[in-house]
Formats: C-alpha cells, structure tokens, sequence
C-alpha cells in the first residue's frame, strides 16, 4: 500500500521535538473519525501500545516497507507495545463484543474491544451495508479500521472526562488547540477524506463554531458533527443503533473515475 499524503505528516511530525500522536488504521481510507482521547491510565500498557509510541510505530512500519505498508508483513500482535501495528490494531483479531472487567479480572467478553471500538465497527459495517464500502459486513471480528482513519482530538490519555479540574479542562482546550495547529501543518492528509465524523461531542465545538477552521484542517471534506441538531457524542457508552444509522446515511464516499 503506498502512502502518499501520510508520508508529509511523518515527515513533519519527524522534525517536532515531542513525537505527536498521529491515529490508527488505514492512512488512505476515505473516513476520519476524531474521538476525544485515548481512555487508558497514562503510563499504562495499553497507553503504550495505542498512543505513546504511535509516531515511532508508523516510522518503523513504513521504514520496513520503503515508504509502503507490506499488508502480509504485518506482525502478529503478542500482547507487547513493540509488536503492536498502527495499521491492523490488535490483529489477533479481537472479537465483536465488549471485554468488560472489574479491576484486572475479565467478568464478561473475554477477547473482546473497548465499548468505542465496538461502536466503531457497527458503524463501520451499517456503512458496508449501504454499499459504500467494498469490505463486506464483519459481526464476528474488529476489522472498522480497514475502511477508516481513527484519532483523537486530545493526545493526552484519560480513563474518562468526568470531573475535571478547572486546570485540566484548560490543559485539554489547550492541547485541542495545539492539535488543531498540527492538523493545519499536515493539512494534506487530513484533507484527503471524504468524509470526517466528529464523535467527540463538546471537544468539537471550536469546529462547528468556525468553518474557516474546518477548511483550514479539512479542505472539502464532508463534515459530520451534529445529527438531528444534536452534538455527534464519543461513540461509547449508551450509543444507540439509529444514531450509528442516521450517520452511515451522511456518510459520502467519491468514485474514483479512472
């Protein structure tokens, strides 16, 4: 798979002085989902394996590949950061339920993903269904990140958003902005979408309040941020199947006429 616009952010991203968060899944999808932040413990494992490490993960993919991703090279995931791939998260694969635990015990669907990442997939496959993407519907495994670009409009991690401080809801506006920033330097991979779904509730309002921005980041993307004049929220809990619909609807995908 070459890369094309993706090359420019790694290129970019290479000469800042903190590696930044880039995303999951495949750089040349035609959709881009924004999510608030990675909800994991700073420090922790799975922090390691989806958000520390990533500008250094796509680096050493696409070294290996001279600027390509070899889809059968990829690694099989054994459960360490090193061995986790940006392009296939978690290729074991996981199962399409949610792994549900109380502290470090698994109580319920065991090889399962995270309730976001459930969310996802069915969105993704209520897309498949409407034929606007040629993977077909998967409900046994994850595979959303085949057809989409997945990141997040916060770099710093947090289990949840619930509670914050005044000083750390100044700290999350000030790293928004500071992504926001990032994206306009890098304007030429995250323009190339078709479509862009903002599923991160308040953390987008700077976007919808501002079209200039949205042109600035996005260029002519179809931008989806409200449904029915409601917030599109973090794709997690109490997500209801007609939301995930109504957004498959608005979903547009352009024919490449050869």
């Amino acid at each position: 798979m070459e890369l094309n616009e993706f090359q420019d952010v790694l290129i970019k991203f290479s000469q800042k002085e903190v590696k930044h968060y880039i995303g999951l899944g495949n750089p040349n999808a035609k959709i881009l989902i924004i999510g608030k932040e990675c909800a994991h413990e700073e420090g922790s494992t799975s922090a390691q394996q989806e958000c520390s490490n990533n500008y250094n993960q796509w680096m050493k993919l696409v070294e290996k590949g001279h600027g390509f991703i070899n889809e059968e090279e990829i690694p099989q995931w054994d459960g360490s950061w090193e061995t986790f791939c940006p392009f296939a998260p978690y290729n074991k694969p996981q199962r399409f339920t949610i792994e549900r635990k109380k502290g470090d015990k698994i109580i319920s669907g065991a090889g399962g993903t995270s309730a976001t990442w459930y969310n996802y997939q069915k969105l993704i496959n209520y897309i498949r269904e409407l034929g606007k993407l040629d993977n077909p519907v998967n409900t046994s495994t994850i595979d959303f990140y085949k057809d989409c670009f997945i990141t997040e409009l916060n770099e710093k991690c947090r289990v949840n958003n619930y509670g914050l401080s005044v000083k750390e809801k100044q700290e999350t506006e000030e790293n928004i902005c500071q992504r926001f920033d990032l994206m306009k330097e890098t304007k030429s991979f995250w323009s190339h979408f078709d479509t862009v779904i903002l599923a991160c509730g308040p953390y987008a309002n700077k976007l919808r309040n501002n079209q200039k921005l949205i042109q600035e980041v996005f260029g002519d993307a179809k931008v989806i941020s409200t449904i029915n004049n409601r917030n599109v929220p973090q794709l997690s809990i109490a997500i209801s199947n007609e939301l995930l619909r109504e957004i498959a609807k608005q979903v547009e995908i352009k024919i490449n006429i050869l």
